[in-house]
């Protein structure tokens, strides 16, 4: 899509969510009861492209530097950079997601074609079925809200070490039937991770989330894994994919991650190019946030953790999101129309389904 002759002009805000309740995660990289994001505006003609990311404190990121970024690259994005070329101007970063998903959404509307067409994905757009995930919180909590879902096909639980037996134990004794995905965080100890994963093989559990820190994670290829294990902070670009190999078994893919949409499709390539499986999730953030992650999913993947919004979602419902205006108000309405350049699903309803 060749913009250099139009006049484009770029925009974006910070906005939070307050959730419903406080989501907490076994190292405390993330505890939250706002969620704040970056949403970014492009127009050209009044046609408008949007996106939307949520700055994570474990890469270093926050709203303001974020927006800094966003400040420094606006000339170039206002001159014609191109979705291709933003991929070597910036980092990958939340910043870079939510420009690269505006660039994404933008073409959609100036072709007449959906998102998941302008990424060459094969099948059109179907509901998937999405983890239930819960984060840390008493024991007595946990069980009464997953009998909420009890019996659901997969759930994901946040787990400390510490603790990690007596949740997914409780997790498995109120909902039997369910498959468990198990994040720490990064919060195992290198001599944990063996000795963990043989007491969690009979607990239904088909995948451990990112045990160790990034960067010792060596130690995964000494010995096999009776549970297969994802790379969340191990892999943020494609080129960090060759290194999972003999270490995991999955690769995590967040498109605020990976910085947008692009680099996550490129992530997923080179991961099954490789035998690696997939694993599609989402940062904190409304469905405009959620839409880049349904696009990856529907071209296919073995496990979809992207119904995160929906906290939000219910607490919208229940009056418990606060103060808003009526711009946000409109700006909620506003985000079905990422859904709709991404496919035409006829009635308006929640991108992940359970």
């Amino acid at each position: 899509m060749n913009t250099r002759n139009d006049q484009i002009k770029v925009s974006f805000q910070k906005e939070n969510w307050p959730l419903k309740q406080s989501f907490r995660t076994s190292n405390r990289s993330l505890d939250l009861s706002i969620a704040e994001t970056i949403v970014v505006n492009i127009s050209i003609n009044n046609v408008v492209g949007r996106g939307e990311s949520t700055p994570f404190l474990r890469y270093g990121e926050s709203v303001e530097n974020s927006l800094y970024q966003l400040e420094k690259i606006k000339p170039l994005i206002e001159q014609g950079l191109s979705k291709e070329e933003l991929q070597d101007a910036m980092p990958p970063t939340s910043a870079r997601c939510a420009l690269d998903c505006a660039l994404w959404d933008l073409e959609a509307k100036l072709t007449g074609k959906k998102v998941w067409e302008l990424a060459k994905i094969k099948v059109e757009p179907k509901p998937l079925l999405s983890a239930e995930s819960f984060g840390i919180s008493p024991l007595d909590k946990l069980a009464s809200d997953i009998e909420k879902y009890k019996n659901a096909p997969l759930m994901k639980l946040k787990a400390t070490r510490e603790r990690v037996l007596t949740i997914v134990k409780t997790a498995h004794q109120t909902s039997p039937e369910t498959k468990f995905i198990v994040d720490f965080n990064e919060g195992l100890f290198p001599s944990d991770v063996e000795k963990i994963s043989n007491e969690l093989k009979n607990l239904n559990v088909v995948l451990l989330e990112q045990p160790l820190h990034a960067n010792q994670d060596e130690i995964l290829s000494t010995f096999k894994h009776p549970i297969p294990i994802g790379a969340d902070e191990s892999c943020h670009v494609s080129h960090d994919v060759i290194n999972l190999k003999n270490r995991y078994e999955c690769v995590i893919i967040k498109p605020g991650k990976c910085g947008g949409l692009t680099e996550s499709l490129k992530v997923k390539k080179v991961a099954e190019e490789n035998n690696l499986m997939t694993m599609i999730v989402c940062m904190f953030g409304s469905s405009l946030a959620v839409a880049p992650a349904y696009v990856i999913a529907q071209g296919g993947a073995d496990f979809i953790n992207i119904e995160v919004p929906k906290a939000m979602a219910q607490a919208f419902r229940e009056g418990n999101l606060g103060v808003m205006d009526y711009y946000k108000l409109n700006n909620v309405a506003a985000d079905t129309s990422m859904r709709e350049s991404i496919a035409s699903t006829g009635e308006e309803q929640d991108i992940s389904e359970e």
